[in-house]
C-alpha cells in the first residue's frame, strides 16, 4: 500500500510538472504573438501620420506657392519669413529665397498685397515703357547736343586759330623774357654769392656777439648773485639795526651867529633837507653813545644856502654852561638825509584814553616833527619797505563791545604787524612815538622798536673828575627862564 501511493504522489507530480512546462510554452507563444502585432500597428500609426504630415505639407506649400503667384494674399510677417525659410525642403526653401530676393525689384511704394510674380510682368512692362519714354527723350536731348557740339566745334576752331596766332606773339614776347631773365638771373647769382659772403660774416659776427653776450650773461648773473646776496645780508644788516639801538647823529653845528641864537649846519638841498625840520643839538663829545647823550638844544632849519649848507634858528637855548659851539651834532628821529622819514599808522590809536581814536592829532604832530604819513598796506596787502615805523595801538578790548567787530579789528592790527615784519620795518607802541614827541628823557635813551622806556636806561656817569660850572656869572645869565633846553624833548617851534 506505502509503494503504491508512492508512485501515485510521483505519478501526480510529474503530471504537474508537464502542465507546468505546456502553460509556459502556450504563453511565451501568446506573448510574442502580441508583441509582432502592436509593432505592426504602430509602424501602420507611423506611416499614415507620416503621410498625414506630408499631406499638411504639401497643402501649406501650395498654399504658399498660390501667395507667390498672387492667388492668395500674405501677410508682411509672412513676405519677411522668405528670407530665412527652413521648412526641411532644400528646394523649396531656396525658392522662397528667391522669390523674396525676386520681389526687391519693387519699390518701396509698392505694399506687400502687389508684391508677387503675377503682378511683376506688368511691373517690368510698365518699367520698360518708361524707359522708352526716357530714350526717346534722351534721344532728341542727344540731337540738340550733337547740333550745339557742332556749333561748339566751329567756335573752337576760330578760337584754336586765333589761339595759335596769340601763342606765336606770346612766344615771341617769351624769348624776349627769357633773355631778359637770363640777365637778371646772372645778376641775382651774382648778388646771391655776395648776401652769401655777407651772411657768413654776419653768422660769424654773431657767433662772436652771442659769446661776447654769453659771457656778459654769465658775468651779469654772477653778479646778480653777488647784489642778491648783498640785499639779503643788507636786509638782515637793517632789521638788526631797526631792532637794536641804531640811532646816528645826521650832520654838526659848522658856525654859531648872533650871540648864539642863529647857526648853520652842514646839511642842504644836496640831502632832501627843507626849511621847518626841527633838530636836536648834541655835544659832540656825547655823540659816542648817542643813546645816553643829552640834547643841549633844539633849532629849526630856516633857510636852505646851498647843496650841504643851512640856517637855523635856536627855538630852545641851551644852559648857560654849555652853549652851543662849533662841532656839535645834530639829530632828528623824523628825518634821515637824502629822504623823509615815513610813518604808518595802523588802526585807530588812542592817546588820551578817552575811548576814541586820536589819528588826526598823532598825524598833526608827526608832520610837524618833519615825517610823513605813509600808507600802512591796508589795501595792498603789503607795507612798503621804505616806512621806518608802524606805529600800533593798544589791542582793541574785546569786553563791552561787539565781539564780531573787536575781533576784526585785532585781526587787522595783526596782519599789519606781520606785513610789517616780513618787510622789516620796525614795529613800535604809540606811547613810544609820543616819547620822541613829548617825553622828558626818552626820544634818545630808547630807540624806536625796543620795548623798554626810558626809565629803564639811565645814562651811565662819565669817568673821571666832574667839571664844575662858573659860579661869578652876570646877573643876565642868572635870569635865564625862557626858551631853554631843559629837558631831552626836541622842542618844537
Amino acid at each position: 500500500m506505502a509503494a503504491r501511493d508512492d508512485s501515485v504522489i510521483r505519478g501526480s507530480l510529474i503530471t504537474c510538472l508537464i502542465l507546468l512546462v505546456l502553460s509556459l510554452a502556450l504563453n511565451f507563444i501568446l506573448w510574442s504573438w502580441g508583441s509582432g502585432q502592436a509593432e505592426e500597428r504602430a509602424t501602420i500609426a507611423n506611416r499614415l501620420n507620416d503621410v498625414s504630415n506630408g499631406l499638411k505639407n504639401a497643402e501649406e506649400k501650395n498654399i504658399t506657392m498660390q501667395k507667390m503667384l498672387g492667388a492668395e494674399q500674405m501677410t508682411q510677417d509672412e513676405f519677411d519669413s522668405f528670407a530665412n525659410s527652413s521648412s526641411g525642403d532644400a528646394e523649396f526653401d531656396a525658392l522662397a529665397t528667391q522669390f523674396h530676393s525676386d520681389m526687391q525689384v519693387f519699390g518701396q511704394d509698392v505694399g506687400i498685397q502687389d508684391r508677387h510674380y503675377g503682378a511683376l510682368v506688368d511691373y517690368f512692362m510698365n518699367a520698360i515703357r518708361d524707359r522708352n519714354e526716357q530714350y526717346g527723350v534722351a534721344r532728341d536731348d542727344a540731337n540738340k547736343i550733337r547740333a550745339q557740339a557742332a556749333a561748339d566745334v566751329a567756335t573752337a576752331r576760330a578760337a584754336q586759330q586765333k589761339a595759335e596766332t596769340e601763342r606765336e606773339n606770346l612766344a615771341k614776347q617769351l624769348e624776349d623774357e627769357r633773355t631778359q631773365f637770363a640777365a637778371y638771373r646772372n645778376d641775382m647769382l651774382t648778388k646771391m654769392e655776395q648776401a652769401k659772403d655777407s651772411k657768413t660774416k654776419s653768422e660769424r659776427d654773431l657767433q662772436a656777439l652771442q659769446r661776447k653776450a654769453g659771457t656778459q650773461v654769465n658775468d651779469l648773473v654772477k653778479q646778480t648773485q653777488m647784489l642778491e646776496n648783498t640785499i639779503e645780508t643788507q636786509k638782515l644788516e637793517l632789521n638788526k639795526l631797526r631792532g637794536g639801538r641804531f640811532e646816528t647823529v645826521q650832520g654838526e653845528i659848522r658856525y654859531v651867529l648872533r650871540g648864539g641864537k642863529i647857526v648853520s649846519i652842514n646839511l642842504g638841498s644836496a640831502d632832501a633837507l627843507r626849511p621847518g625840520i626841527t633838530f636836536g643839538v648834541v655835544d659832540r663829545d656825547d655823540t659816542a653813545r648817542l643813546q645816553d647823550a643829552d640834547i643841549k638844544a633844539s633849532i629849526q632849519i630856516t633857510k636852505i644856502l646851498g647843496p650841504h649848507l643851512a640856517e637855523a634858528r635856536v627855538v630852545a637855548m641851551p644852559q648857560i654852561g654849555n652853549p652851543i659851539i662849533e662841532g656839535d651834532a645834530v639829530y632828528s628821529p623824523f628825518w634821515a638825509p637824502g629822504r623823509t622819514v615815513r610813518i604808518a599808522l595802523a588802526g585807530g590809536i588812542d592817546i588820551d584814553d578817552d575811548g576814541r581814536p586820536d589819528n588826526e592829532i598823532l598825524e598833526g604832530m608827526i608832520k610837524a616833527a618833519g615825517a610823513e604819513i605813509a600808507d600802512n598796506g591796508e589795501r595792498s596787502g603789503r607795507i612798503d619797505p621804505g616806512v621806518r615805523f608802524l606805529v600800533v595801538g593798544e589791542s582793541p578790548k574785546i569786553e563791552g563791545r561787539d565781539e564780531d567787530v573787536a575781533a576784526a579789528e585785532l585781526a587787522a592790527l595783526g596782519e599789519a604787524k606781520q606785513r610789517a615784519t616780513e618787510a622789516g620795518v620796525t614795529v613800535i607802541p604809540a606811547w613810544k612815538l609820543q616819547a620822541y614827541l613829548k617825553t622828558l628823557d626818552d626820544s634818545l635813551t630808547t630807540p624806536f622798536g625796543s620795548a623798554v622806556r626810558g626809565d629803564d636806561w639811565q645814562p651811565e656817569p662819565v669817568p673821571g673828575p666832574s667839571r664844575r660850572r662858573p659860579v661869578d656869572l652876570p646877573d643876565m645869565f642868572k635870569q635865564q627862564k625862557e626858551r631853554v633846553q631843559r629837558t631831552n624833548e626836541i622842542v618844537s617851534p
